[in-house]
């Protein structure tokens, strides 16, 4: 057989992260698919947007609507530590970040895109408004763009700088310190609890239907929910098929924390949320739960 090239390619450190984040397969994910008739919530989001000056999003409502399902399910509310299940007392919403650039490959004019995929954590998102959650959420993400990342700056300067096969213990280590002791790392561009009760990654921007995201190991989140584009489908009304606007969600949840039967009563707070945005997302939303 004739020899295989390769060439060398530094692509960037999402991509070093995420090296030193998995193994090979053998981890408790399961994958589940949300269907999300948006009709309602559009409208809501329209309305509410120009009431309060901020613009909100299908992925804002994504985080209202799984923050009221943790209070709810307040058992789901956690994370794992030596073997065991520990209990948050607010629920906290980790929102990945895409911030873009550009580098050459080696000596030449080729250019790819070398974006780093960081992210920002709104705390005790059960406490706040949607217009409070969507403020911080747009600030805090305003400044990871600019590369004035309070909480994870430091340290992804120093993953930038290990070398590749030092990256997975570097990881783990903090994960260890920061959930295993419960210790505050700020220091280290690792604040205590920096990646909260759930993820939340926005594939439709990128114009992606549906995805499902992978658990990070070190970040020791439970559930993941990965937001499609928005597309209109033929759906079944009281007998009749309509053409409405359908949000697909890849959700991915730790079976250790989250089985079956949670997943299915989530999915029906999570929809009920949706077909009620008022009385859900709305000024009132606190007494709902």
């Amino acid at each position: 057989m004739g020899r295989v090239n390769f060439r060398e390619y530094e692509p960037g450190l999402s991509r070093k992260v995420a090296c030193g984040s998995w193994r090979t397969a053998g981890d408790p994910s399961v994958y589940a698919l949300l269907e999300i008739e948006m009709s309602k919530a559009l409208e809501f989001a329209a309305a509410y947007s120009r009431q309060h000056g901020v613009r909100i999003t299908p992925t804002l409502l994504a985080a209202k609507a799984i923050s009221h399902c943790l209070q709810v399910r307040p058992e789901l509310n956690g994370l794992l530590r030596h073997g065991r299940v520990y209990l948050r007392r607010h629920v906290s919403v980790f929102f990945q970040v895409n911030v873009p650039g550009r580098a050459a490959i080696g000596n030449r004019d080729e250019r790819i895109a070398k974006a780093v995929l960081s992210g920002t954590t709104v705390h005790e998102t059960e406490t706040k408004s949607l217009a409070e959650m969507a403020r911080a959420f747009r600030a805090q993400a305003a400044e990871v763009k600019r590369g004035r990342d309070p909480a994870f700056g430091a340290c992804l300067r120093i993953v930038s700088l290990l070398p590749w096969r030092l990256v997975r213990g570097f990881l783990n280590l903090g994960s260890w310190l920061v959930y295993g002791l419960n210790l505050n790392l700020g220091f280290l561009g690792l604040p205590k609890d920096p990646f909260g009760s759930v993820m939340i990654t926005n594939v439709g921007g990128m114009g992606i239907d549906v995805a499902w995201a992978p658990l990070v190991p070190y970040t020791r989140v439970p559930l993941l929910l990965a937001l499609g584009t928005i597309r209109d489908k033929a759906v079944v009304e009281n007998g009749e098929v309509r053409v409405r606007p359908v949000l697909a969600i890849g959700v991915t949840f730790d079976h250790r924390l989250i089985d079956g039967v949670h997943a299915a009563q989530m999915s029906d707070e999570f929809k009920k949320c949706f077909a009620d945005p008022a009385r859900y997302f709305g000024e009132q939303a606190e007494s709902v739960a």
